[in-house]
């Protein structure tokens, strides 16, 4: 029982209370990739047994998220549950006309806020670890890129939007720059991780349903590098010899079958064994 599962988490749950659910029902040994905020829901990615030693090479450059940003309240963490800094009661007449063009211009790419309570490391420390001291440090900035955003509905003070984005976009703080740029303040109400990468909760299991056995997906199909496969080179992999491969590719997944490893470029056309993964 070695590979990859997908989760549908529930709200008011962290990633570890899945691993703890997971770990207890099956006796497996477990992990997780991209956590998620226990007041968000939707797909997380769960290592078990084996599939452990591949959570780094799992982790997808892009996700789908749904959120939905409601308007005149800003607090300390970016979203509804944080302790509230400012409102405003002054109305915008929300409109498909007024949205659409506004969200339409974050689709690129560009720099962005990272919020108080992220989990980003700053000389060793992370961010909420400053906030809950509050220990004021300077504001960090990083690069992501938006591919998508859809406006799906609009309340009287709230929109709903679907946003497909680059790995380490914030979308906390996407809903208060959407805000601002519709001239008032905003936090995030909701948020549904819908897609990781190639996973979807079309894959997911659902915790209040759990069947006896566990099915995860096997490692070698939820490894996101490119794959070579070679049954000539068993030995090498399973032995961890540097093999020269004919590959633009600088990292590469080399299958032999029963053994295969995550292989980087060395020098020119040598690559070593970076890491086992059977």
């Amino acid at each position: 029982m070695d590979g990859i599962v997908c989760v549908n988490k529930p709200q008011n749950m962290t990633s570890f209370d899945v691993i703890r659910i997971l770990r207890r029902k099956y006796g497996v040994k477990a992990g997780h990739s991209g956590t998620l905020d226990p007041n968000a829901t939707g797909l997380l990615l769960i290592a078990v047994n084996k599939g452990t030693k591949a959570l780094n090479y799992i982790e997808a450059e892009d996700k789908v998220y749904v959120g939905t940003c409601t308007l005149g309240l800003k607090t300390d963490t970016g979203d509804i549950w944080g302790e509230t800094l400012q409102s405003d009661t002054k109305e915008i007449a929300l409109s498909k006309e007024l949205l659409d063009p506004i969200i339409k211009s974050f689709v690129k790419k560009q720099k962005q806020r990272v919020p108080m309570v992220s989990a980003k490391k700053i000389n060793g420390k992370k961010l909420y670890e400053y906030h809950r001291e509050n220990i004021e440090i300077e504001t960090q900035y990083t690069d992501i890129e938006i591919y998508d955003l859809e406006l799906l509905d609009i309340k009287e003070n709230s929109f709903t939007f679907r946003a497909h984005v680059s790995n380490g976009t914030y979308i906390r703080t996407l809903c208060e720059d959407l805000a601002e740029a519709l001239g008032t303040i905003g936090t995030m109400s909701a948020l549904n991780r819908t897609e990781i990468g190639r996973f979807n909760l079309d894959n997911a299991i659902d915790l209040d349903n759990l069947e006896d056995e566990l099915k995860p997906i096997p490692v070698k199909e939820a490894v996101i590098l490119p794959k070579i496969q070679d049954e000539s080179l068993e030995f090498k992999i399973m032995n961890g010899h540097r093999i020269e491969l004919d590959t633009k590719e600088d990292t590469v997944l080399l299958d032999s079958g029963k053994y295969f490893a995550v292989y980087g470029r060395e020098k020119g056309d040598v690559f070593k064994s970076i890491r086992g993964l059977w």
